[in-house]
């Protein structure tokens, strides 16, 4: 039986979520074929080590800075442990919006505009800079955080230095984007399984509203786990999201989010590699129907740690 370390929690504004992905793991994990053994991270980010030492592969249910950024992966790699989801390079530009951006570009992916900043730099010339070259409405967010943490859409420039002063509580970097006028959220899963598995676009029907850290997990929109898309769009999106899974070097799995415009011009927003992960995410749902139940994802993302060739 394969000894897999359920690793969770962690020093991430994050910890919630993380919770919650370990407590739907947990509850659907084979234990036919796997024996689980919990390893909490708490919130200043200690764990107890020695339960490392029993496992023959980690399983990361974490969400955010210090988790999904490359340190827990370099951190385990360190003392030889395999773990789910991509190497340590991956994971941490992955978690870097703007360099993601950055890799986006030049692999010829369309982005929205964006401009990145860090704290340092004084807040008037910030704002001039991003009504010169964004303009309103933006959105304002954190560089290194996911699940909308910190996340706000301005349309003012008094909104905007709020916005600002807020997103440097969550790091030291953000990233300003413009606005998509009334997008659709689009998502695709993708699993490395021999050769890549891309689902088909699942879409967030947000009906315009910011998707929101609350909208994500306690008050979830609506969702169309196949989106009504014509098939020229489907099989563009599907084919973006492929190459920036390649691009930016992921492994294992991730989820590659679009926005999609009114005149169905596709924008890629980011990777997810570690993404949610609990029963109402679409990670799994929109994998489900590509006919890989939840529990047997669970079982194909820890055969792929542990054949991903270390």
């Amino acid at each position: 039986m394969i000894k897999v370390g359920l690793i969770y929690g962690g020093k991430s504004f994050e910890h919630a979520v993380s919770m919650m992905t370990a407590g739907s793991i947990w509850k659907n994990i084979d234990r036919r074929q796997f024996a689980v053994t919990k390893i909490y991270i708490d919130k200043k980010g200690n764990l107890n080590e020695k339960l490392l030492d029993d496992i023959d592969v980690a399983f990361l249910a974490v969400h955010g800075p210090n988790c999904e950024d490359g340190r827990l992966q370099e951190f385990l790699e360190k003392r030889g442990i395999k773990y789910t989801g991509s190497r340590v390079n991956a994971s941490r530009l992955n978690m870097d919006k703007i360099k993601m951006h950055q890799i986006f570009q030049k692999a010829n992916l369309k982005t929205v505009a964006f401009l990145g900043f860090n704290k340092q730099q004084k807040i008037d010339l910030v704002v001039e800079k991003i009504i010169k070259e964004i303009g309103f409405p933006c959105f304002v967010k954190p560089n290194n955080t996911g699940s909308s943490m910190g996340v706000a859409k301005v349309a003012t420039p008094k909104g905007l230095v709020a916005a600002i002063k807020k997103a440097f509580c969550y790091d030291h970097k953000i990233i300003v984007e413009k606005t998509v006028i009334q997008p659709r959220e689009i998502e695709v899963a993708i699993l490395d399984n021999q050769k890549l598995v891309v689902s088909e676009p699942g879409e967030i029907l947000t009906n315009g509203q910011v998707y929101s850290y609350q909208k994500k997990y306690f008050k979830p929109f609506a969702t169309a786990i196949k989106a009504n898309l014509p098939k020229t769009i489907i099989s563009k999106i599907k084919k973006m999201a492929e190459k920036a899974y390649r691009a930016t070097g992921c492994r294992g799995y991730a989820r590659v989010d679009f926005f999609l415009d009114q005149n169905n011009q596709v924008y890629i927003n980011e990777i997810n590699t570690l993404p949610g992960f609990t029963e109402i995410s679409m990670f799994p749902k929109i994998m489900m129907a590509t006919g890989i139940s939840y529990q047997n994802l669970i079982t194909k993302i820890i055969q792929l740690a542990l054949d991903k060739g270390w």
